[in-house]
């Protein structure tokens, strides 16, 4: 019975001893992950690596263009432009309408500005005023791009219904008319410099089709 009493012990060590090993190794919460599965021919696993993202080709009459532009600025996408474009429309044609210059003057560069600051102040030196109503922008398209220099340059032709009409100092009305629609096309020309932080476009050009 003694002598079975040493190997009692070192059997009841080796059994502690494996619990220990299970508890810290064989839990999924251990401090040991398992290594990411590697490739059998030998190569090592990429899936933990980010790889670079690939974007689809621009496509259309302005995709050379686009294409300059992404490659100075690879954060550029033109549906996100698009969207801004859009929005810069409606605050510039209301804006104009209302006589705000503090509306404007970020949105425009300041050849632009100064005409429309020069269109309110002969407006209102005239005592009339101006209701605009955009009823939708039907479309928005890029037909232009490039990048020139440090510039990036794109053209956009829009088409939109609108409402206008002017009025005099009394509310007579001199020209137009608020509850008629008339649908607008013109090309609109936004630029921004690509060799700044600064990511706003100003619109640099309008031209009536």
């Amino acid at each position: 019975m003694i002598e079975l009493l040493p190997t009692v012990i070192f059997a009841g060590i080796a059994i502690f001893i494996a619990i220990r090993l299970y508890s810290t190794l064989g839990r999924r919460d251990g401090h040991m992950e398992a290594p990411p599965a590697s490739d059998p021919n030998g190569r090592p696993s990429l899936s933990g690596v980010p790889q670079p993202h690939l974007r689809p080709a621009f496509e259309g009459r302005a995709a050379a263009g686009l294409e300059a532009i992404a490659a100075v600025d690879p954060r550029f996408n033109p549906e996100t432009f698009l969207t801004g474009a859009r929005t810069a429309y409606q605050m510039v044609v209301e804006a104009f309408a209302k006589g705000d210059l503090g509306a404007l003057r970020p949105l425009l560069a300041d050849k632009v500005y100064q005409r429309y600051a020069d269109a309110i102040q002969a407006r209102t030196e005239r005592k009339e005023s101006v209701r605009t109503e955009i009823e939708r922008i039907k479309s928005a398209e890029i037909v232009e791009a490039s990048h020139d220099g440090a510039t990036a340059r794109i053209k956009v032709a829009f088409e939109a219904e609108i409402a206008t009409e002017t009025l005099g100092d009394a509310g007579e009305r001199i020209s137009g008319d608020i509850g008629t629609l008339n649908t607008v096309h013109e090309n609109w020309v936004f630029e921004r410099r690509t060799d700044t932080n600064n990511p706003n476009w100003v619109l640099t050009g309008v031209a009536a089709v």
